[in-house]
């Protein structure tokens, strides 16, 4: 049975991780597989995905060790089979009419009892049968909406009020303006595309500040194929913050080196001509996202390895190295606040990688459509891609995991270890 996960970030006020949104997909069942029958419910099979999604993937790798929220039927919740899960990283995730069964609230206070945070997703205002049971629930989801800002506002003032302790989190946020007005409105938790969307200031300077040109003056050397590493070193000598990134990464258990490298040009030659392109765009990436989420890189990340470890089974092996480039830089107007065009034409980035990042069209475009459709779980919209190359999602999910796994040790010898 093959079973997708798809992690969906919820942060904090300061754009911290609090936790994942994990929404699970059974891959099998588009393969042709027969139909369950007979006393194999539909619960069951979300209890089988839940276990193998915990146990044998090891949930703690897809989060990295922080909160999963994951969504339990009302028959899954009365088995209690969250009780074979760790407590300490679970999220059970109800519907609101789940909690108006009386021997659903009994359950969730004794879940509570062992350590397990409750989740009612879809609360909103009129809910009064579900006002006096909301002593059971830890976190409440609520949608927030621009053109209803003041609605909200007003109630989640009145649960903030008559629950204190309770956490509310504000979901389906498409921008960070809005982001900024939930921050108002008695909001603790957020979720949505918000983080991954570029602040547009108007008149702003096609040119960053000094320190960030200096950075991308880094990028623009990394793209040369007769690359100057004396002028390179020099640049990355000039900057301490730089330096002590390039010296961390090398210096991490991740090269498991015997010795240590104490000055740029031996880093710098350890890395090697091939992982010194990647790491340095790493390096300029993170020196280029102040006051940005480290989910952003870490996405970033996690796109430009999924493009490369995809390549073989596309028919592009031997552009493995243009496709990770692709991918990292595919969130670059987030991390900068400036329009992708801005940075295309500031990078000299190649054309062939340029133009699938501004109109995300051809083969290029496709597979940066495919890890954009499955961030955002839909499972349609990747599966028709993922059939033009005969991907399953399975497939696709092994190697997002593979990613994922890859960019978390990565980023543990970065600046934001």
């Amino acid at each position: 049975m093959g079973i997708c996960v798809v992690r969906q970030p919820v942060f904090t006020k300061g754009l911290n991780i609090y936790g994942y949104d994990l929404i699970f997909h059974d891959d099998c069942r588009e393969a042709n597989v027969p139909a369950e029958t007979g006393a194999i419910t539909s619960d069951s099979h979300s209890s089988r995905t839940i276990i193998h999604g915990f146990h044998d993937l090891g949930i703690a790798r897809v989060t990295n060790n922080k909160r999963g929220f994951v969504r339990f039927t009302e028959k899954l919740l009365l088995d209690m089979v969250a009780t074979i899960l760790p407590f300490q990283i679970l999220v059970i995730e109800l519907a609101k009419t789940t909690l108006l069964a009386p021997e659903a609230v009994a359950v969730c206070r004794q879940l509570r009892r062992k350590g397990y945070l409750i989740a009612l997703d879809d609360f909103g205002p009129r809910e009064d049968a579900l006002m006096p049971l909301l002593d059971t629930v830890d976190i409440i989801k609520i949608e927030f909406n621009r053109k209803n800002q003041e609605s909200i506002r007003e109630f989640a003032m009145k649960l903030h009020k008559s629950h204190p302790n309770m956490q509310l989190l504000a979901k389906k946020l498409e921008s960070p303006s809005e982001f900024e007005l939930a921050k108002k409105c008695a909001f603790t938790l957020f979720q949505g595309n918000f983080f991954s969307k570029p602040t547009l200031v108007k008149n702003k300077s096609l040119l960053p500040a000094p320190r960030r040109y200096q950075t991308l003056q880094l990028v623009r050397l990394s793209l040369d194929p007769d690359i100057d590493y004396r002028t390179v070193s020099d640049i990355i000598k000039q900057d301490i913050a730089l330096s002590y990134r390039l010296l961390r990464v090398v210096n991490s258990a991740f090269f498991g080196l015997r010795y240590t490298v104490s000055n740029i040009r031996q880093a710098l030659t350890i890395l090697g001509a091939r992982e010194f392109k990647k790491w340095i765009m790493l390096i300029s990436l993170s020196g280029l996202s102040d006051n940005k989420p480290t989910e952003l890189i870490t996405q970033s990340l996690i796109r430009a390895r999924f493009m490369e470890l995809i390549a073989p089974y596309v028919g592009m092996a031997d552009r493995s190295d243009d496709l990770f480039l692709m991918g990292l830089m595919s969130l670059m107007d987030a991390v900068m606040d400036t329009p992708m065009t801005s940075i295309v034409t500031q990078t000299n980035i190649s054309p062939h990688i340029a133009a699938p990042l501004l109109t995300r069209e051809g083969e290029f475009g496709n597979l940066l459509n495919l890890i954009a459709c499955y961030e955002q779980s839909a499972w349609d919209q990747a599966q028709t891609i993922a059939a033009k190359y005969a991907l399953r999602l399975e497939r696709v999910f092994d190697v997002y995991m593979q990613a994922i796994e890859w960019a978390q040790q990565i980023y543990v010898g970065s600046a934001h270890a």
